[in-house]
């Protein structure tokens, strides 16, 4: 199994995704796509359909026109700017991910009416087990840790997981 880190798209209301220590497991996102019905798509402002794109690109493994769309959406939608972070994180862009989050202030409204939530999953060195970081006050925390440097065993230490 690779010991990268990788996003988990869950399916389901985010209060029922905790940041947590897990055995590490292989996942597919291809069921979790963020469906929107065209004609509702057609009308969406330009950055919620750049969020939409960026989102799915992201499963559909373009890494970077996800990157291209979730950029176009980051400054406007909180849900992008998150994911983008996820995103720059997942392929090493540490100091971009630190720029971007600096200023972050969480609101999950999209991923709550979708029920889509990114969990960023992070290996430890050993690879059984992993961080399985949620949208959750103690994710966020982590995600911090993370972009800091610091390893998924040293995050789940901290934060008591």
């Amino acid at each position: 199994m690779e010991r990268k880190p990788s996003i988990l798209i869950h399916k389901g209301h985010p209060d029922k995704v905790k940041t947590q220590v897990a055995p590490l497991f292989h996942f597919d996102n291809v069921e979790t796509y963020m469906e929107i019905p065209f004609e509702f798509y057609l009308e969406l402002p330009e950055e919620e359909k750049a969020f939409v794109e960026g989102f799915n690109k992201y499963i559909d493994g373009d890494i970077k026109g996800s990157r291209r769309e979730l950029a176009k959406a980051a400054t406007k939608i909180p849900e992008a700017k998150y994911m983008f972070g996820l995103v720059n994180f997942v392929i090493g862009k540490r100091r971009e991910t630190q720029l971007l989050m600096s200023d972050f202030k969480p609101e999950w409204k999209r991923f709550i009416q979708t029920w889509r939530v990114p969990v960023l999953v992070v290996p430890f060195s050993l690879g059984d087990k992993a961080l399985f970081v949620s949208i959750d006050e103690k994710g966020l925390q982590a995600f911090y840790y993370l972009v800091e440097g610091k390893t998924p065993e040293e995050v789940a230490f901290l934060l008591g997981l």
